[in-house]
């Protein structure tokens, strides 16, 4: 508890990420039963000031980009110029539709950059404001599509339409606009309920093969593993060390101490660090943690399997 006054005290707003930040610093200096002393006070105040505040959410709680007029008719502007340039034959086809797609993408998302800005300026209490950016419900894009522009859609071939949705949910949308975007709204559902049945007919026949695959041993004594080196990782410090915690090491490592005998690690644990002398200019091999009785084959699916299919259901997306 000696560490406890090198904190620094943050007196700002902390939203979802920085509280994770937090509580990883907290776990990391004072262990988890302090850590969780400290999350259930965290729990009682949110609990208190939620309760206390009563948010709720109603029309006039959307505001609409002061911005956004000018904006879109400065892109209207210039999508008139490009085509201009292409009934002269200045430019092709398809440079004009990339180019059109070009002006309007970037015209949503400087909308999108003034959405926060314009709710701290006008009203930094707004409800919209408070859930969305704070991480409780709703994320930047559906508020985007509620107060800025809903922007670009896709047909059912997959490619991109030149002509943008201008209005946003606030204003509402006229009937050209509710037609472009109707293939959207429909186009996951309608896919998702095809694709599921296919993907757990797939998953049952990929457990069916490879369910008789069990791990019997406790060390398969192999000398192949995963290749780890402190130099050419790709990842901060702090990220890395938190992949190496808990590995199991293929080959040991003995850390020679001054005074007293060497003692070999097999297994990574917290107090270590990456800057030591045993990490600084060797290279380590990790093995897969696997127990005894664990269906290997099953395991690979988890790995392997499941991604494809919730890529496969979610393929739209992409």
């Amino acid at each position: 508890m000696a560490e406890r006054a090198n904190l620094v005290f943050h007196n700002k707003v902390i939203d979802e990420t920085a509280i994770k930040r937090l509580i990883s610093r907290l776990i990391d200096h004072f262990g988890m039963a302090y850590t969780s002393h400290i999350l259930d006070q965290v729990k009682a105040l949110g609990f208190q000031q939620a309760t206390a505040t009563s948010i709720s959410l109603g029309i006039d709680d959307l505001l609409t980009i002061p911005s956004k007029g000018w904006l879109v008719q400065d892109a209207e502007q210039q999508s008139l110029i490009l085509e201009k340039h292409h009934h002269f034959g200045n430019v092709h086809a398809v440079e004009k539709l990339r180019q059109s797609i070009e002006i309007w993408y970037a015209t949503s998302e400087y909308l999108r950059q003034e959405m926060n800005p314009n709710f701290r300026m006008t009203d930094p209490f707004n409800p919209v404001h408070i859930m969305s950016f704070s991480g409780a419900r709703g994320n930047a894009s559906q508020v985007h599509q509620l107060v800025g522009m809903r922007g670009l859609m896709s047909d059912p071939q997959g490619q991109m339409i030149d002509l943008p949705i201008q209005s946003n949910l606030r204003e509402g949308l006229s009937l050209t606009e509710y037609i472009i975007s109707c293939y959207g709204a429909r186009k996951g559902v309608v896919d998702t309920a095809v694709r599921t049945s296919d993907a757990g007919y797939l998953t049952r026949r990929l457990v069916e093969v490879v369910q008789h695959i069990v791990v019997r041993r406790t060390d398969c004594g192999t000398t192949r593993g995963i290749s780890v080196s402190p130099q050419k990782r790709t990842l901060p410090e702090r990220i890395f060390i938190q992949t190496l915690i808990g590995r199991v090491l293929a080959d040991d490592i003995y850390i020679w101490v001054r005074g007293a005998l060497p003692f070999e690690i097999k297994i990574l644990g917290l107090g270590l660090s990456i800057d030591s002398e045993p990490f600084e200019h060797n290279q380590y091999l990790f093995e897969l943690p696997l127990l005894v009785g664990v269906h290997l084959g099953f395991v690979d699916y988890v790995m392997v399997g499941a991604p494809l299919m919730v890529t496969w259901l979610n393929w739209e997306k992409l």
